[in-house]
Parts: C-alpha cells; sequence; structure tokens
C-alpha cells in the first residue's frame, strides 16, 4: 500500500486569468492529488456536512503494475485545508479500478462507487469484462463496512456508475450495461437500492424501458423525501438521433409515472447529461445538444423540473458563446435553491472549463466564467459540489498538451449567488 503525506495544497503557478464580475475565486486554484509522478484525473466531488470530498483515479494508487490504477480520495474543510491525508478508497487491487463517482447526504454520509476491470493479471491485458464496486464511508472519512460488489449478475461490461445518497442515508447507484464490447452489444441503464446500512434492497434492475437502441447512463440524484430522479441518454427514444430522458422513483423503488423526455428540442443529439437537486424538491438537467435554441446551434442547455418532473419555463442554453460543441455538465444547489453550472468547453488542442450560476428562480447571476486559472494544456472533466452556505467547489483534469501525466486541480468560489450580485441584478 503506497503511503503518501499531505503538508499543504500546492498551487499552481498563476497565469493571467479573466475578470469576472461575478467576485474574484476563494484563493487560487490547486492540486487536489498529493502523488504527482502518475497520471491523476476522472474526479468526482460532493459536499460532506459543509466540507467537500474528492475522489479520482490515480495510476498506481495501489501498487499494482503498469495500467492498473486505484480509486483515491481527499477530504477538504470549507476553506480548502486538506482534512487528514489523501486516502484510497478500493481495497481490492489487482486489476484497474476506474472512473469514481461520489454522492453524499446533509449528514456527512458519503458513499464512492466506480467500474473495476476483472480477470486482468500481471502483465495486465485488456480486461475481460467490468464490474461496478462500492464503498460507503462516514463524515470522518471513516470506512462503513467492507467494499461491496454493487452488480454481481448481468452484463458482461457493467461501467461508468453514478450515485445518489437520500437524506435517510439511503442510496441509489445506476450504471451502463452492455452484454459485449466488441463488438459492441446492446447497451442499458441499470440500477440498484441500498438502505441507509448498505444493505441491498432487491437485485439490480433495467431503469430504461425503451430498450431499442443504446441507452446510456448519465445522472441520479435524491430529493429531500427521499425520492430519485435518474436521467440518461437515449437513442431513438423519440428522434432518429439521441434524447435524455428521464425516470422518478420513490425510496421504495416503485416508479413514480412514467419515463419522460428532458429536451424539448429533438432534431439532431442530445446527450451527456449532469443533474442535481435543490432543498425544496426542484431539479436542474444539464446536457450537450448538438444543434438547438433559436437559430439553432450546439451547444449546453438546460431544463428546470419542480417536483413530479413538472417544467418549469422552457429549456434554455447555458453557454454564451455559440460556437463548438459545450460538453460534461455538472450542477450544484446551496441551501437556498440557487445553483452553478461548470461544464467543458474543448479547444484546438486544449480546453477550458467555465461556469455560469443561476438565482433559485434560473436566472443567470451575472455572465459565465472561466474556472480554471491556468490555460496550457487541456482542462477537462469538471465536476462540482456546494454546501448550504453556496461556497462552492468545482474540480477538473489538469495536463500539458498531449502528454501525460495529468492531474487534479481545483478552485473555490464565494456564494453560488453572491448578495452583491442579487443587489446588481435588481437595480
Amino acid at each position: 500500500m503506497r503511503r503518501s503525506h499531505v503538508t499543504a495544497i500546492l498551487p499552481l503557478l498563476l497565469l493571467p486569468r479573466l475578470a469576472s464580475p461575478q467576485g474574484e475565486p476563494l484563493g487560487p486554484e490547486f492540486r487536489v492529488n498529493t502523488v504527482v509522478p502518475f497520471s491523476q484525473g476522472r474526479s468526482s466531488a460532493a459536499s460532506i456536512a459543509g466540507d467537500f470530498v474528492v475522489v479520482w483515479t490515480g495510476q498506481f494508487a495501489d501498487g499494482y503494475g503498469v495500467g492498473g490504477p486505484g480509486i483515491v480520495g481527499q477530504r477538504f474543510d470549507s476553506a480548502g485545508n486538506p482534512l487528514g491525508v489523501e486516502f484510497r478508497v478500493n481495497t481490492y487491487t489487482p486489476g484497474p479500478q476506474l472512473r469514481p463517482a461520489v454522492g453524499a447526504n446533509a449528514s456527512g454520509t458519503f458513499v464512492v462507487v466506480w467500474d473495476y476491470g476483472y480477470s486482468c493479471a500481471p502483465p495486465c491485458p485488456p480486461p475481460t469484462g467490468y464490474k461496478v464496486f462500492g464503498q460507503r464511508f462516514a463524515a470522518s472519512g471513516v470506512p462503513l463496512g467492507p467494499e461491496f460488489v454493487v452488480s454481481p449478475t448481468g452484463a458482461s461490461y457493467q461501467r461508468y456508475p453514478e450515485v445518489a445518497v437520500a437524506p435517510s442515508g439511503a442510496f441509489l447507484v445506476i450504471w451502463r450495461a452492455q452484454f459485449s464490447q466488441a463488438p459492441p452489444g446492446p447497451a442499458d441503464v441499470f440500477a440498484r437500492r441500498y438502505d441507509s446500512s448498505g444493505v441491498p434492497q432487491g437485485p439490480e434492475f433495467r431503469v430504461n424501458a425503451y430498450t431499442t437502441g443504446e441507452q446510456i447512463a448519465g445522472s441520479v440524484t435524491a430529493d429531500r423525501a427521499g425520492d430519485f430522479v435518474v436521467v440518461w441518454t437515449s437513442q431513438y427514444y423519440g428522434s432518429n438521433g439521441y434524447d435524455v430522458v428521464g425516470q422518478r422513483y420513490a425510496p421504495s423503488g416503485d416508479p413514480l409515472g412514467p419515463q419522460f423526455r428532458v429536451n424539448t428540442y429533438a432534431p439532431g443529439d442530445q446527450t451527456d447529461p449532469g443533474m442535481a437537486t435543490d432543498p425544496f424538491g426542484n431539479f436542474v438537467v444539464a446536457w450537450s445538444s448538438e444543434s438547438s435554441g433559436n437559430p439553432p446551434a450546439p451547444g449546453l442547455f438546460g431544463q428546470r423540473f419542480a417536483p413530479g418532473a413538472v417544467p418549469i419555463g422552457s429549456e434554455f442554453r447555458i453557454n454564451t458563446d455559440p460556437t463548438g460543441t459545450q460538453d460534461q455538465p455538472a450542477i450544484a444547489f446551496d441551501g437556498g435553491g440557487n445553483f452553478v453550472i461548470s461544464w467543458h468547453a474543448p479547444s484546438i488542442g486544449t480546453g477550458e472549463v467555465f461556469g455560469q450560476r443561476y438565482s433559485s428562480t434560473g436566472v443567470p447571476s451575472g455572465p459565465e466564467f472561466r474556472v480554471n486559472t491556468t490555460t496550457g494544456g487541456w482542462q477537462r472533466n469538471p465536476s462540482v459540489a456546494s454546501n448550504p452556505g453556496g461556497i462552492f467547489l468545482v474540480t477538473w483534469d489538469s495536463g500539458p498538451p498531449g502528454l501525460i501525466p495529468e492531474d487534479v486541480f481545483g478552485q473555490r468560489f464565494g456564494g453560488v449567488f453572491p448578495v452583491e450580485l442579487q443587489d446588481f441584478r435588481l437595480k
């Protein structure tokens, strides 16, 4: 087992950054991972009792051979200070452990899920399949019980998990299930429920009722009543391309109503959804659109919903620049229902991470802003978490152009909807 020590958050060399009327970030951007010789990436962030936890994939994190990464985590307080040292999430180390996601509730209980490539022995050939694993933690970072297999049966390739934790501590894990990878087999979205003690509540089940075409797992969230909402990308659901589709579930696991299409604009592909729920049961979904708006153009779009999946207003464009593909949206709410959306904006050979704040009524709070300060190389795969007071943390992968390794970086910001912005907007 690798041992590492955290003595300070190490900031990148500051480069010129965009001035923003939304206020300066809270301190400089910083490197999240402590170990630096190898590639670190695919981070996921969550708020835990007002603080934060970030998990990511770390190459050689569990001492396994070339190509055998593990899952790593680090807790931070609301001021951005590390709480303890970097820790390994996975217990079983043979084979690659990839693409973690973390979910938490207000009490700070958090759950990490990831996909594990099995039948992979040194020297590690391509895995013959994947399963989804999970591990529960207390707010202190202490593991609650052993790691567990989420997807013990079914498809050979079960990957890209996401997790949502209800106020009670019960949680729902979703993932993409595929029976073969080469040639590609049919893909569906599966899920499994757990109670607050981590006990499975029945077997895994298929989320999508519509099975024609490809189904790609997207995002899951829980509201204050313990209901869950799942959104995903569905091929041929209502058009000849891809649409974003959702399904609500009661705490019992029973579907609440039929599946619903999130996007209104149907021509072209609507993919890669992200989602979050506010303290009152409303939720927002954001997705990448091949062509939408008036006039139609590629970009990032969103839709607000009231409890019951009732749309609030019409779908709206999130990014200001109408050129180029915008993708990988991540959303977080504060305690007042204000929210921030972060996303990846590709550029030639590199990329940037951008953000946009919104009030609880869906009104933009100032213009979009660039999250990353350092602009050399690529900046991608953002994740965002907000504590109830509105301090939010964005994490992303950062690396030099065309080179490995990369690192996980973070940036803290003040209130999702600062008072001075509200005063300015109302004048």
